[in-house]
């Protein structure tokens, strides 16, 4: 769906006037929307659902061809059913599915806030100044915390699982200085105005499960 959207939007720009094509190297800035999937650190959740994400970015060219681009963002993602996710020898779930009448009420939520600057190469399409794409790489900066409240579950020696009345909270934070890689497209809608669409594929570690982003935007250019 997404990527149909921003077909239509390509599409949309291309029958512009012609005073739309004069796209200079120029600082840009940015709000966007888009999708955030939380790689490895994020482990404990069920599922890899994409999540809202919002941000700012800002683009300054250091060259006809080169420029730097740096995104802050944040989501927030949230998942019923606690800590246990998708490991399913674990206790609590086991509970649950041996006791499927009793409502599992525990919950996690994960907010993300991180600065994703990068290098990036402009490259015409066509020869055109109006339609470009861009790749590029760069660190950034990545801060996760993670809120879990779940009731725990014991096995008594007589092997039969029992729920706490009430509810523990855990509490998680972590920072990391991603890899980013990146790749998207640039249209100069008007004089001023430019639409931006991109994907992200953000690197926490290397021995492990990758973020990603998806962004559609629109800038002002000055």
């Amino acid at each position: 769906m997404k990527t149909l959207v921003l077909l239509v939007l390509i599409v949309a720009a291309s029958a512009l006037p012609a005073a739309a094509e004069l796209r200079d190297t120029t600082v840009e800035v940015y709000g966007y929307t888009g999708s955030y999937r939380f790689g490895n650190r994020s482990n404990v959740l069920k599922g890899g659902e994409w999540n809202p994400q919002g941000g700012v970015g800002l683009l300054v060219p250091v060259g006809s061809r080169w420029a730097v681009l740096a995104d802050l963002v944040t989501s927030r993602l949230e998942v019923n059913e606690g800590p246990h996710g998708p490991l399913t020898g674990h206790p609590i779930p086991n509970f649950y599915k041996q006791n499927p009448d009793v409502r599992n009420e525990d919950f996690t939520t994960q907010r993300l806030a991180a600065l994703l600057p990068s290098i990036i190469r402009l490259v015409p399409v066509y020869g055109s100044h109006r339609f470009s794409v861009y790749v590029g790489a760069g660190l950034g900066l990545e801060h996760q915390r993670q809120h879990i409240r779940y009731r725990p579950v014991h096995e008594r020696p007589d092997g039969r699982l029992v729920r706490d009345e009430g509810f523990t909270d855990s509490r998680d934070s972590v920072w990391a200085y991603p890899v980013i890689l990146r790749g998207g497209i640039l249209v100069g809608l008007t004089r001023r105005l430019a639409l931006r669409g991109g994907y992200s594929h953000i690197l926490g570690y290397f021995d492990a499960a990758a973020s990603r982003s998806l962004e559609v935007g629109i800038g002002y250019r000055f």
